[in-house]
Parts: structure tokens; sequence; C-alpha cells
């Protein structure tokens, strides 16, 4: 399964943000709380934390869910299988909220 991202949705990468993010979960510090990255679509506005962030950024259409999960897993040192459940979880929610297309 190759995620895309609906076309619909605008969003951005919250540079100072996110490199703060990084920051405080590399010296292991809270980190979860802190929006990075920014969606609008509709009349909604929601943002993402790191870990979303890094989910977000890689869904393109070409990159499967084996690969996205692969490269999250890598950069939290999470194991690869309950990142990719993690990741298809998140991905559903996404879907649900009409910000990402899962094609069956």
């Amino acid at each position: 399964m190759r995620p895309k991202r609906n076309p619909e949705v605008a969003w951005r990468l919250e540079k100072g943000i996110h490199e703060m993010a990084w920051d405080r979960y590399r010296k292991d510090e809270e980190y979860e709380d802190l929006g990075v990255l920014t969606l609008a679509y509709k009349e909604t506005i929601h943002q993402l934390n790191l870990v979303g962030a890094e989910i977000w950024t890689r869904v393109n259409g070409a990159n499967s869910v084996d690969r996205i999960s692969g490269e999250v897993a890598g950069l939290f040192d999470w194991d690869p299988g309950e990142a990719k459940e993690a990741v298809l979880e998140f991905l559903e929610g996404l879907e649900k909220q009409g910000w990402v297309i899962l094609p069956r």
C-alpha cells in the first residue's frame, strides 16, 4: 500500500519547532506535545507532533507503508513490527479525517 496526501490539504513544517522537538527527543525530554507540522483542510487547522510529522513528510504516493514505518522505526529506535502497526493506525486516522488516501 502506498498512501498519498489529499491534494486539498495545505501543510507547513514549523522548522524552528521541528528542530526544538528533535533536540528534546535527543535529550530524552518531553517532545510529544509540540506541534511541528500544521495541516489546513476545509475549515480546520490541526497540528501534528514530531512522530506524526515524520510520517506525514514521507507520505507521497511513492513510499509504501513498509518503507515509511521502517524509516520511522529507525528514527525513533522502535521495533519494526510495532512501528508498522502504529504507522498504519496513524494513517487510518488521517484517512478518516480526509487528509490521506490509502489505496486498497
